[in-house]
């Protein structure tokens, strides 16, 4: 059987973008990964929902918070009814709003640190009506309709790290303690080198007990996972205008030549280019961004 790499799902090429969505018959999805942040709210009905390695049962009124780049997917048994909102936001929207002391990509920044990606709101819930506002800003033709949508999302974004900042987060349903433990070691680790045999050793495993353990959890070989969160990293750092060479190093590769064609080979472009992506962006127009009720978001 061959390795399986985790498929980048969902494009944003504006600075965010909302999604309303209900039904009850979606087809299994594998795990996946975005180069933007996503939040969900589900607002009725039931889910199962995964973030790297760790399992949540979802109740309405709780809220998923992914940042860029962690591998995740919902698990939904066939017939059960699932109403949500999702919310892609880029890293440059978060960015370019953000203040010297007050980061909007604090959240998400936490989430990943800690490996806590679910939060229950509770009757002082200001995350949805602030959704909702932003769903009838986006719908409306209205003057200053972009702005005031702009508005919305930057006062939604200052909620959301105020709810996450300040909340416990729930906790995760019983899994493969094992994995999740070796899944939070590489995140942690991922600009020193690592072998399988220090894992095993580090996790007291065969490494082919913990490879076949790994893989049987995940989907996914450690060797691909590993690749994708590093290249995943490399693309972040340029974005924030890390040096080139400092960047293939950081991220575990010892010549250029072949981070280069690892990059381009995952991304469809030089490592080059978005570091000139990140210069094109600062000096961009904003665009006006409408509500879609699509229902290809995930």
């Amino acid at each position: 059987m061959e390795p399986q790499q985790y498929e980048q799902r969902g494009y944003l090429r504006e600075d965010f973008r909302l999604f309303h969505l209900a039904d009850s018959d979606r087809p299994e999805i594998a795990y996946h990964y975005h180069t933007f942040h996503k939040i969900i709210l589900l607002l009725a009905g039931r889910a199962g929902y995964c973030v790297e390695g760790e399992r949540y049962e979802l109740a309405p009124g709780d809220l998923v918070v992914i940042g860029r780049g962690s591998i995740h997917r919902p698990e939904l048994r066939q017939g059960d009814f699932y109403e949500r909102m999702i919310l892609y936001i880029s890293p440059e929207f978060l960015e370019k709003n953000s203040t010297p002391d007050c980061d909007l990509a604090a959240c998400f920044q936490q989430a990943q640190s800690r490996f806590q990606y679910v939060y229950r709101t509770g009757a002082d819930d200001e995350i949805s009506p602030l959704l909702t506002a932003l769903e009838q800003a986006g719908r409306s033709e209205e003057f200053g309709a972009a702005l005031l949508q702009r508005a919305v999302a930057v006062q939604l974004l200052v909620q959301l790290n105020r709810t996450v900042l300040a909340r416990h987060a729930i906790p995760a349903a019983a899994g493969d303690s094992k994995i999740v433990a070796i899944l939070q070691y590489l995140n942690l680790h991922l600009t020193e080198p690592i072998t399988i045999d220090e894992l095993a050793g580090r996790f007291y495993l065969s490494k082919y007990h913990m490879m076949r353990r790994f893989r049987q959890e995940t989907g996914y070989t450690i060797h691909h996972y590993l690749m994708e969160k590093r290249l995943m990293l490399a693309q972040q750092l340029l974005r924030t205008g890390a040096p080139l060479a400092q960047v293939c190093f950081d991220v575990g590769y010892q010549d250029y030549s072949t981070f280069s064609r690892a990059y381009k080979n995952h991304f469809g472009r030089a490592p080059s280019a978005d570091t000139q992506r990140r210069e094109h962006f600062l000096q961009k127009v904003e665009h006006p961004v409408r509500f879609t009720s699509e229902n290809h978001a995930i």
